[in-house]
């Protein structure tokens, strides 16, 4: 599996520190993770009082804020099947899907209400087939994506600029 290599536990150590903003900012809502040496549909739940409230998928992206705005328009790329299995689960489980995007060089974690159980989807998002890469070990693949306007997500930064940064 991917998360056995170098670049996988690279990922890991990312995703470990996109978790800590989570739980910086609402210690409250624990977000427990899914395995990560197996093929899970979602990354994580976010669990309040043993309560699930949401259902989250988790990406990485090593890009600066400006290269994701401008390059990228605000627009988070993902496997559309991705999309669609949290979105089947989050239903499933009649709690919101949500996104998170953690940019590592920036320190940011963006969050974002993909799709919610009495609303449907509620985030802006087209589909288009794409060549992207196929796993983080590389390779290289043509499949549905989707693309996630990201432009107006709640934002943690993870440094002293981050007013409620502890």
């Amino acid at each position: 599996m991917d998360i056995l290599t170098e670049k996988g536990q690279e990922t890991k150590r990312q995703e470990d520190a996109a978790i800590v903003l989570w739980h910086n900012r609402y210690p409250n809502l624990r977000y427990i993770e899914t395995p990560k040496d197996k093929p899970a549909s979602v990354d994580g739940l976010i669990v309040k009082n043993g309560v699930i409230q949401a259902v989250v998928e988790t990406k990485c992206r090593k890009c600066s804020v400006i290269e994701f705005s401008v390059t990228w328009e605000s627009k988070w790329l993902v496997t559309s099947e991705k999309i669609k299995k949290g979105a089947s689960i989050a239903r499933d489980l009649c709690v919101p899907f949500v996104g998170f995007l953690y940019l590592p060089d920036a320190k940011i974690l963006m969050h974002k209400t993909l799709w919610h159980p009495d609303k449907g989807w509620v985030a802006t998002l087209t589909e288009k087939e794409t060549r992207t890469q196929a796993t983080v070990n590389g390779g290289s693949v043509i499949r549905l994506n989707a693309f996630i306007d990201m432009s107006d997500a709640k934002t943690i930064f993870g440094d002293k600029h981050d007013p409620e940064f502890k």
